[in-house]
């Protein structure tokens, strides 16, 4: 699975994408999980399973969704989660995220 995580700076991004990643390996979900910022976002998304968007650049949302394909979910990370590096909430989210816009987008 590929995560997208889209962030203003990095650094408090880069502290959930480790505990994304440790909650991934911990229970064998093969992930990888790439951050962006909004103006690196024209990159790495194409066969992304997921676009998670950071509290910091929440209000560029609709931006976001417009320049990821239809096919791809774009979530916005819960601000809570995203504060406290909540990998595992995130994550969890995540997938069920992707599942549920499977089942919409294929009906």
């Amino acid at each position: 699975m590929k995560v997208v995580l889209v962030s203003y700076s990095g650094t408090s991004a880069s502290i959930l994408k480790d505990r994304m990643s440790a909650w991934a390996h911990a229970n064998l979900v093969e992930a990888e999980i790439i951050i962006s910022s909004l103006s690196g976002l024209d990159e790495g998304k194409e066969d992304a399973d997921i676009v998670l968007v950071g509290p910091q650049v929440r209000c560029a949302f609709a931006s976001v969704r417009e320049r990821v394909p239809a096919d791809i979910p774009v979530l916005a990370v819960d601000t809570r989660d995203f504060g406290m590096a909540k990998g595992d909430r995130v994550m969890q989210e995540a997938i069920a995220e992707i599942e549920r816009f499977k089942n919409e987008f294929i009906k």
